[in-house]
């Protein structure tokens, strides 16, 4: 009997060690760590931007940004290159000095998620001001702010439901709710920060997913853009990943994920990737922003045992090798889709203009990067 415990036991951990290869990358070009240098170099060689599509200075961090700074951030602790980590937190000095007009406020959630940088950087550097920064974003997102009696009455009815007072059930919020929470969880221990953040997602699932697993741009909108999309496989997949096992709300947000994530291995177009419009692969454009959210999402299941390594390692490899042909020699993703509104036609999506270097994708590279070296 002993015997055979030891087996089983070698034989998982040969199953795991096998898995964890097969996510490895031998040529430079694909090395997820040259990647993510690549990409980190681009990232720091830029000033604080707009969005790209909008010319001329930030008026304050905008949330691309955040997300791009956030995954740099997260690869210099999963690359253990603590010279690149002094880097980024210098980059955070000028917005507690002579360029704290572009600090954030927490009053709106593309603007909360800001929090994210400064609990990394509490996390990451034990210093205190930063915690206190970054707690204060993720406590103001569930509590009511001073404004006029008509906002107060809509926003109090959110919070009357135990839900953010910035609910929208827009699907990039999926993203923007729950990492502000989930960072404030891991740099509390405080339970209150995920479980709030986990009902929320729950309520969102409820409300907005499609019994196919993907999600419309909006109720007025049925069409599955790639990029909205991908902020909600992103977001269920972190959420995941942090959720303690007890948690009431984590086999409801399994169950969305795994739905979602079968529904995307079908819908791949001839590179391996997903285009502008999910379901019309043949049609669209390859959207690589989209592409690098979902395969973020795959990578984080394989990880963690939630999705089927037979089926998914192959997705993974493939479409990571697709993604870094996207990449030019200067570290920036070819293909992300503008900033784009809900529209009206398929067409309106289709002919969406595509960036070269917006944050967008650059945030999502270094995502999934980090997590192909990150143990």
């Amino acid at each position: 009997m002993r015997n055979i415990v030891f087996l089983v036991i070698g034989l998982l951990f040969i199953s795991n060690a096998m898995n964890a290869q097969n996510l490895k990358f031998k040529s430079k070009k694909l090395n997820p760590k040259n990647v993510g240098e690549k990409l980190v170099e681009n990232y720091l060689s830029s000033e604080y931007r707009h969005f790209d599509e909008i010319p001329g200075p930030p008026p304050f961090i905008v949330y691309p940004e955040t997300c791009t700074w956030f995954g740099a951030l997260k690869f210099s602790k999963a690359s253990k290159n603590k010279k690149m980590e002094n880097m980024f937190e210098k980059r955070f000095f000028p917005l507690v000095g002579k360029r704290k007009e572009l600090m954030q406020v927490p009053n709106h959630v593309d603007n909360t998620v800001f929090g994210i940088i400064p609990l990394q950087l509490y996390m990451q550097t034990r210093n205190e001001v930063y915690y206190h920064m970054g707690i204060d974003f993720a406590d103001r997102q569930w509590e009511l702010p001073k404004s006029s009696s008509k906002d107060s009455i809509s926003n109090n009815k959110w919070l009357n439901k135990g839900l953010s007072w910035q609910t929208r059930f827009w699907i990039d919020d999926m993203y923007m709710i729950t990492a502000i929470q989930s960072q404030a969880y891991l740099a509390s221990g405080n339970k209150k920060y995920i479980e709030r953040a986990a009902y929320e997602m729950t309520v969102y699932l409820d409300s907005i997913q499609q019994d196919n697993g993907l999600f419309y741009h909006a109720s007025s909108a049925p069409f599955y853009w790639a990029r909205g999309n991908g902020w909600m496989a992103v977001g269920m997949a972190k959420l995941l990943k942090n959720l303690p096992d007890s948690n009431i709300y984590k086999d409801r947000i399994m169950k969305a994920y795994l739905k979602m994530m079968n529904t995307l291995k079908e819908f791949r177009n001839d590179e391996y990737l997903w285009g502008q419009l999910i379901d019309e692969p043949q049609q669209s454009w390859t959207e690589t922003s989209g592409s690098a959210m979902f395969t973020y999402a795959i990578i984080e299941g394989l990880k963690n045992g939630w999705l089927d390594k037979k089926q998914y390692t192959s997705i993974v490899r493939q479409a990571w090798e697709s993604l870094v042909s996207y990449l030019d020699d200067d570290g920036n993703l070819h293909n992300v889709c503008i900033g784009t509104n809900i529209g009206d036609s398929k067409k309106y999506y289709l002919n969406r203009k595509k960036l070269v270097g917006d944050f967008h994708g650059q945030a999502a590279m270094l995502w999934c990067a980090t997590a192909l070296i990150e143990k």
